[in-house]
């Protein structure tokens, strides 16, 4: 006679330290799943007890577990293509590098096909300066190039500017930046990238849907080595969400998604052509089910600080500034935000600068108040410069702010040729906002920051630059409160704190299991965590090799 099994664990994880937990008490060391569902947390020996003769009984070692991270603003489609089909720049070191890099992409296409690439930043070249279009024409001539900055700026090549139109004029929005002679430099800041953009060659719908699948999946197989279990995308249109729902249907998705609909400020389309999309989807904020389900609306307000495209009262240190939006109409703001609130749907709006994200506070103030126990989860993206108006809008209506600590690290060593120091002791004040009741959740901002959520978290922790400056150290929070942002932060975005972002008997098996202790290595050595094996749903998703 068979032994029931229906009641025991599936996997036990013992023996080794359990953060994020949310318990009083002890630290656990001893976590159980059954099927998608965490059913024990606390001693390592009663947890093994529960063991039955299937059970996969993993001892940890030297090893801790945390919960899967929510990556709570990832523009996974856009990184997935880059992965399969371009180019990704964070490891160049100089500008040669970055142009052997597209030279070994040309000699593999045909000529006049598109080269896209992302992830550089000025920063990190030993020239201390951007790549022009003479630098990618030197190394291909014949294709026409777009490469991304880490934010709201490309560099585009000769080939591309001219297929674009690109020639002595700006657009409504953004800006096309020039040489003295009025000549185009082939930099691309915010709203002038779609110029580019429009005039790449669109597949037949069918092939789109193919190369979208191979993105979703590329991306996804590569985020799970990391410990991800859940990526909000925001911005996205509809023939993405139809390749997610895809996914989702075939049963390829390793982790989780959150779809954030593409709205205002964010794509070519025009407002008219965005009028009534609300309402005519029929569905609202917190719609799906565990593997796929939206989010808020995605709108954009301003650029970002180191293109100098942020909406600041003051001006930058060489004394320009932004007087205006560059994404949307500003004066329609009440207007959309009634619409989609009205729908059902939370916002969520990219405000890089302290005018902007003022200016998007005291719209959503304006908003008739809603409950904060329903589902809203209305939020400010980036929140670079909060005024002393914004956090007591934000506390007062429950505004949380989705944050990237991990552009410190990244962009931060350019930020004093931007503002003067004593104004960057205030970037990104997540001490600031966690005192003030605010809810803060940490993510990567994918492809404007590296995808490693723990380059992010070391960045929420020591303020660092990836040249060894500090920025505010008063702003600094603690690795807890920092994982805590980046998994129940996360979680509460995507309205579904009530099932994942902490590890609950009763909480879906959501885990990332480390190389090391997370309480325990040094702060420096935040940034070096590895993940061995990574859990989605009680599913294991990610294992390494020498990991038994």
């Amino acid at each position: 006679m068979l032994e029931k099994t229906i009641d025991h664990p599936d996997l036990i994880l013992s023996d080794g330290p359990i953060y994020g937990t949310g318990l009083d008490g002890p630290l656990p060391d001893g976590l159980a799943i059954r099927g998608d569902t965490i059913v024990a947390v606390g001693d390592a020996e009663e947890v093994r007890a529960l063991a039955g003769p299937r059970t996969r009984v993993v001892s940890l070692g030297d090893r801790s577990v945390i919960p899967g991270i929510v990556d709570s603003h990832n523009h996974l489609v856009t990184a997935g293509s880059h992965m399969a089909d371009g180019i990704l720049l964070f490891d160049a070191k100089t500008i040669a590098q970055l142009q052997q890099m597209v030279a070994r992409r040309a000699e593999s296409l045909p000529a006049g096909e598109w080269i896209t690439g992302a992830g550089w930043i000025e920063s990190q070249f030993e020239e201390w300066r951007m790549p022009t279009r003479h630098d990618l024409d030197a190394v291909a001539p014949d294709h026409p190039v777009i490469l991304d900055r880490l934010f709201a700026m490309s560099v585009a090549n000769t080939r591309a500017l001219e297929l674009a139109g690109i020639g002595r004029e700006d657009p409504p929005l953004g800006v096309i930046e020039r040489d003295a002679s009025g000549t185009p430099t082939g930099i691309l800041r915010d709203g002038a990238q779609a110029l580019v953009r429009r005039a790449m060659p669109q597949p037949p719908m069918r092939d789109r849907l193919q190369d979208l699948a191979r993105y979703i999946d590329t991306a996804a197989r590569e985020y799970v080595r990391w410990g991800i279990t859940t990526v909000l995308d925001p911005g996205v249109p509809p023939l993405v969400m139809k390749a997610y729902q895809r996914a989702t249907l075939e049963g390829r998705l390793p982790l989780a998604i959150n779809a954030m609909p593409v709205w205002h400020g964010l794509r070519p389309e025009t407002a008219d052509e965005l009028e009534g999309l609300v309402e005519h989807l029929g569905v609202f904020t917190g719609f799906g089910d565990a593997r796929l389900r939206f989010g808020a609306l995605k709108m954009a307000l301003d650029g970002g600080l180191g293109s100098r495209s942020s909406w600041m009262y003051d001006p930058f240190r060489d004394g320009a500034y932004t007087t205006t939006p560059l994404r949307f109409d500003a004066d329609r703001i009440d207007e959309y935000f009634a619409e989609g609130s009205e729908a059902g749907w939370s916002i969520g709006i990219h405000c890089c600068g302290d005018r902007a994200q003022d200016f998007a506070c005291d719209a959503f103030d304006r908003l008739p108040e809603w409950d904060v126990q329903t589902p809203t989860r209305h939020n400010i993206i980036h929140g670079y410069f909060p005024t002393e108006h914004a956090l007591e809008i934000m506390a007062r209506r429950a505004l949380a702010v989705s944050t990237q600590p991990g552009f410190i690290w990244v962009e931060g060593d350019l930020y004093e040729t931007v503002l003067e120091p004593e104004r960057l002791e205030g970037f990104k004040p997540l001490r600031t906002y966690l005192d003030r009741g605010i809810r803060v959740a940490i993510n990567s901002d994918m492809t404007s920051a590296h995808y490693n959520p723990f380059w992010g978290l070391h960045s929420a922790v020591t303020r660092m630059t990836a040249r060894g400056a500090q920025l505010g150290e008063a702003e600094c929070i603690d690795r807890f409160e920092a994982l805590e942002a980046m998994t129940l932060g996360g979680a509460h975005l995507c309205t579904e704190e009530h099932i994942k972002g902490s590890l609950k008997p009763g909480k879906r098996a959501d885990i990332a299991v480390l190389d090391a202790d997370f309480g325990r290595v040094s702060d420096d050595a935040l940034r070096d965590l590895k993940v061995d094996m990574t859990i989605s749903s009680g599913k294991v998703v990610h294992e390494e090799d020498y990991f038994s």
